[in-house]
């Protein structure tokens, strides 16, 4: 433990702290530090030079690693070569083709390679050749990024003229990945749409089966963990075995260690579940070598495996969380365990499910006194309700596990047995049932889009902190805790304070390089727009929070100017987790515009919102204020068969465009008199070919907001930039300022 921990510090240094030139100088100052505990004695004296030598090597270990892996692969990035490739897992779609992990002769590690779909009719050891253009996979979009390496993919290839040179190889060493290919489309068989996606993930780890709803109410109910195999699957699977085996300890041992590897590595070696099976090998080999249990050497030798496979995985945050979460349970779970039996009724006294649910409690907070920060920098939220969540569903996760894997395995060999799956699914069921219980419930996640909301977790910690310090006086937990509420409480009050009155309210959500522009007056809601090149579900997450935030329960109306995925993609998460009465959609008159479409009229039938398809010109009231929305004027591309959004409030308008361009915006202002406004979205990102000086010199915008993210496309342009400040605009943008809030003035 005390070599391991310290090798984890060092790498950690060398990815967090140390610029590259200063790796090699801080191995002999570790060494240095470690010969000035020469002069400490005793335990702690060899426990400080063990850990001097363990970050000296960690520190050794990184730097040689991206010399041997990285630096091969960074070299041939803004170059174009004809590789042969080895697929080793199965493609997936990917934005206008597919992409698959592969090995390539001459590279160490992997690579991620972006071809056509006709990568997808293919497998793990198949073989390709093609001409590939070279790109990082150490930044994304100009900015270092750990995404890649952290899971041993260190250059990113894109197909360029294919060859049609396709060489199967059949390897045994590929038998993992296919066992999980094969459960994957046994699992979309035997169960139903809303539970085949929970099912295979939880079996397999793999999440793209989940559908917005059930992925949303499993973040925000905290049950994702899950899905995420871990601990609790391997711990899952040897009680099954156990079972099987009849209890005999040496037999499960023996075969059930094997099985672990293997399942390990058909779930992809993530980190989370290369962590589970150390430290279950230690659990079931320590007692047969007359060895006892330490669980913190078992995390700690845990932690050294993986990162003497890839040093660059102390950057993973499956790791983090996973190594964040066992040790709050090895510090906290038994004190917390512990004072809630104290606290248990006396007629409760011997209660199994008053045990069952002081444990289950005790756990879940436990986890979060690591996971709260992590969780809050990765993912910007935390679900409070956790505890209440896990305590609802944990009692079946080993069932619906056990269940659900011996039903699909039975079922695939014999199908006579496949009705036998309706036990796994109304257990899932269930289980999904539990997590939208848990969502709707006020305050049931905390959301960190603020500084003010990061003060209140600092503070908060510095509480618990205290309360640590400070011996005996029980009630010092119910005090920090009383303490802590009322403090959120009040940041979370500050926001609604501020849009409190009726007045129209615009906010412009950042939501990457997309658009979605919130619209409040009174008690109703309207939104134009929801999506995201970025991540269509993070554009959805993104207005919902919004709402969250401003107390806005539900959207009246949701306008799509077109539907793109910039425009229109995020629909699916936003619904998830609000109510929407209306959509306001064009009538659909162009092809390239169809499968979206389907997509969000399946969205209006599955949640009961109406669909009014805008053909003319067309006004609601959205408390004090009109919101006019305008139908499509010409033919032609995606972008110029759109809506324009008009919300007006006595003298203070706003006008949203979509991503016309600037003939189809001289029409509009042509064919509709617009007034004088003084808010403008500008048209498709602040491109080059929008927001045209036809377009300012009839509506004299005061205040131009650009909804842009990272992109491939140069938004936004220079020369928009120039037309709209030449217009005397003021320019505002969300890739800099976040989320824009403008009320009007009247």
């Amino acid at each position: 433990m005390w070599f391991a921990l310290p090798f984890g510090a060092g790498c950690a240094l060398c990815q967090y702290l140390l610029p590259e030139r200063l790796w090699l100088w801080a191995a002999p100052v570790a060494l240095a530090l470690g010969l000035l505990a020469l002069l400490l004695h005793g335990e702690k004296g060899r426990a400080a030079r063990i850990a001097a030598v363990g970050c000296c090597a960690g520190i050794l270990w990184f730097s040689g690693y991206a010399a041997r892996y990285l630096a091969p692969a960074e070299a041939l990035v803004g170059s174009e070569h004809i590789f042969e490739l080895e697929l080793t897992d199965y493609p997936e779609e990917a934005t206008g083709g597919a992409r698959c992990e592969v090995k390539m002769e001459g590279l160490r590690g992997r690579a991620v390679f972006y071809g056509g779909r006709e990568l997808l009719d293919l497998g793990p050891g198949d073989r390709i050749v093609a001409q590939c253009a070279c790109y990082s996979a150490a930044t994304l979009a100009g900015e270092e990024s750990s995404y890649y390496v952290s899971k041993g993919v260190f250059l990113r290839l894109y197909g360029a003229g294919e060859l049609p040179a396709v060489r199967p190889a059949a390897s045994a060493r590929y038998l993992p990945a296919r066992l999980s290919h094969w459960m994957r489309t046994q699992v979309d068989g035997l169960y139903s749409e809303r539970t085949r996606g929970l099912i295979a993930a939880l079996l397999t780890g793999e999440r793209d089966g989940l559908d917005p709803q059930g992925y949303t109410d499993l973040t925000e109910s905290g049950l994702v963990h899950i899905t995420a195999v871990s601990g609790l699957h391997c711990g899952f699977l040897i009680a099954l075995l156990g079972v099987l085996v009849f209890r005999r300890q040496r037999l499960t041992a023996f075969l059930g260690y094997p099985v672990l590897l293997f399942y390990m590595v058909m779930v992809g070696c993530t980190p989370s579940v290369v962590r589970s099976c150390v430290m279950m090998g230690f659990l079931l080999l320590a007692p047969m070598v007359g060895r006892e249990g330490d669980t913190p050497t078992a995390l700690s030798a845990a932690l050294l495996v993986i990162l003497l496979a890839n040093p660059f995985a102390v950057a993973s945050v499956s790791l983090q969380l996973s190594f964040g979460s066992v040790a709050g349970i090895l510090l906290f779970s038994p004190g917390i365990s512990a004072a809630l039996n104290h606290l248990r009724p006396k007629g409760l006294a011997r209660s199994r499910l008053w045990r069952y649910g002081a444990g289950a409690v005790a756990v879940s907070l436990s986890v979060m006194a690591f996971t709260v920060p992590l969780c809050a920098v990765y993912f910007k939220t935390e679900a409070l309700a956790s505890p209440l969540a896990n305590l609802m569903a944990l009692w079946m996760a080993p069932i619906l596990f056990a269940s659900a894997l011996a039903m699909t395995v039975l079922a695939g060999v014999c199908p006579a047995l496949a009705g036998l799956a309706v036990v796994p699914e109304w257990l899932a069921r269930y289980l999904l049932w539990a997590a939208h219980l848990v969502t709707g419930i006020p305050g049931h996640s905390v959301y960190f889009t603020r500084p003010a909301v990061a003060a209140w977790l600092v503070g908060t910690y510095v509480l618990l902190g205290l309360c640590l310090l400070v011996r005996g006086r029980r009630w010092k937990w119910g005090a920090a805790l009383a303490v802590s509420l009322a403090c959120l409480l009040a940041v979370k009050a500050g926001p609604r304070m501020q849009v409190r009155d009726d007045r129209l309210t615009a906010v412009a959500v950042d939501v990457g390089q997309g658009a979605a522009l919130l619209l409040h007056a009174g008690d109703m809601t309207a939104l134009v727009d929801c999506g995201s090149l970025n991540s269509p579900r993070t554009a959805g997450q993104a207005v919902a929070i919004t709402m969250d935030e401003y107390g806005w329960r539900r959207l009246d109306r949701i306008v799509l100017t077109h539907y793109h995925d910039d425009h229109a993609g995020g629909l699916p998460w936003l619904l998830a987790r609000v109510e929407a009465d209306e959509l306001l959609l064009p009538q659909l008159m162009d092809s390239e515009q169809g499968d979206l479409q389907r997509t969000v009229l399946d969205l209006a039938a599955r949640y009961g919102t109406r669909v009014r398809y805008i053909e003319a010109p067309w006004s609601t009231a959205l408390g004090d204020a009109v919101l006019t929305v305008y139908p499509p004027l010409t033919e032609g591309g995606g972008n110029e068969v759109g809506l324009t959004a008009l919300c007006s409030a006595g003298d203070f308008d706003i006008l949203a465009t979509g991503d016309m361009s600037a003939a189809t915006e001289e029409r509009l202002v042509s064919v509709y008199e617009l007034p004088d406004i003084e808010v403008l979205l500008a048209g498709h990102h602040g491109s080059k070919y929008s927001t045209s000086e036809e377009l300012l010199e009839a509506v004299t915008p005061e205040v131009g907001i650009i909804s842009v993210g990272q992109n491939r496309f140069g938004h936004p342009t220079q020369e928009a930039m120039d037309r709209m400040t030449e217009a005397g605009m003021e320019l505002r943008r969300t890739d800099r300022e976040g989320n824009i809030l403008i009320q009007a003035g009247y």
